[in-house]
């Protein structure tokens, strides 16, 4: 019979021409394997059918998997979708994961992350020392957050005055930063002029406001589960302002565009990986199914030879090879199976990178064997 769509248990290939056309010659090669016309066969097309729709099947779920193991990394957080429209596709390269991972270290020195960071004040009374900041702060939380309980985490308490960057100039000769612009006014033959790198600024103006913090300031704090502890105790009633950050959940998107990642890809199980195209696969891939069908073919063949261990003839009976057939078929599968991940295993794109760079080292090797051109004048 002719292959129609809807042939195939599953039909995820049916409509593919290509698929069409080989599944009818795919028929008639297992028949041939398997021995007809000298021996009874008793596949029938829709058992061919169902066998090559099962091949292209572990065919497109083996080259996914080792596809997401190359580059799973490029596709986290990206949208799921239908779950299908990335395979066979080279992913651009990115850095995504790494920075998600950075985020908390970064959030951590005040630099950057993803959870935002609150600004708050008390106020100071005479003669008090200590400051439950969790305590005083519960309102707010109450009324912002709907949590009176949600635990915060200070991060900067401004007890100092603000420093000003161009304060670091003030002990430094103007003559040595030859006027700061070049534009000196007189100097004197003895005089020394040094052209200073920019980093030297920069660690001047570090080394001041450490000065000034350590050197010049006389107040300090202490945290300790959220109670604040000030050093010398306040004589005055004055605020006192902080920054904090809430506790995070990580099952919970921190803002709208952490969300849009939230519900991307996560892991191997929602990669948008559908099944391969059986038309747009090559000679290697093609060898690879038939094989494989024909395999899955021969086991179903032993099935149903293994259901009637011998035939009465005359003069005898015919002992039928149901369970070599099985047994063999199994075997070949394995193979194929082992074959192919063997073969991509060595094609992950890491693997690619390491033989890429050993060639540009050989190569490199082998161009210091040439010889050098002698000029002659």
């Amino acid at each position: 019979m002719a292959f129609t769509p809807g042939s195939t248990p599953f039909g995820l290939f049916d409509a593919d021409p290509e698929f069409q056309a080989d599944a009818d010659r795919l028929d008639g090669f297992v028949r041939l394997k398997l021995g007809e016309p000298i021996v009874c066969v008793h596949l029938s097309a829709s058992n061919v059918y169902a066998a090559f729709e099962e091949a292209c099947m572990d065919y497109s779920a083996i080259v996914n998997s080792y596809q997401a193991k190359s580059a799973l990394s490029q596709y986290l957080g990206s949208p799921t979708g239908s779950l299908s429209g990335s395979e066979n596709r080279y992913p651009s390269r990115n850095i995504e994961m790494q920075k998600r991972l950075a985020e908390p270290y970064g959030e951590e020195a005040n630099l950057n992350g993803p959870h935002p960071l609150y600004s708050g004040s008390i106020d100071l009374v005479a003669g008090q020392q200590k400051y439950d900041l969790q305590r005083l702060l519960s309102g707010t939380l109450s009324a912002s957050f709907g949590d009176p309980n949600v635990r915060i985490y200070p991060k900067e308490v401004f007890h100092f005055s603000p420093l000003s960057a161009f304060r670091f100039f003030g002990t430094t000769s103007a003559v040595n930063y030859l006027n700061s612009q070049f534009q000196f006014e007189s100097f004197t033959p003895e005089t020394i002029f040094y052209l200073l790198p920019i980093w030297e600024d920069i660690l001047r103006g570090m080394q001041f406001e450490t000065s000034n913090r350590v050197r010049r300031s006389h107040y300090s704090f202490e945290m300790r589960n959220n109670e604040l502890t000030l050093y010398p105790c306040p004589t005055e009633n004055m605020p006192l302002f902080f920054t904090y950050r809430l506790a995070a959940d990580p099952t919970v998107p921190a803002n709208e565009q952490e969300s849009r990642s939230f519900a991307g890809v996560s892991n191997l199980s929602n990669v948008p990986f559908g099944n391969i195209q059986y038309g747009k696969l090559n000679s290697i891939g093609r060898a690879w199914i038939r094989r494989m069908a024909f395999a899955l073919a021969k086991e179903i063949e032993g099935q149903i030879r293994a259901k009637v261990s011998s035939i009465p003839i005359p003069n005898g009976d015919l002992t039928l090879n149901g369970p070599e057939l099985i047994s063999d078929a199994r075997a070949e599968m394995e193979a194929l199976r082992g074959e192919l991940k063997e073969l991509l295993e060595d094609m992950t794109y890491d693997k690619l990178a390491e033989k890429e760079a050993a060639m540009a080292e050989s190569v490199e090797r082998t161009i210091q064997l040439v010889p050098l051109g002698i000029f002659v004048g």
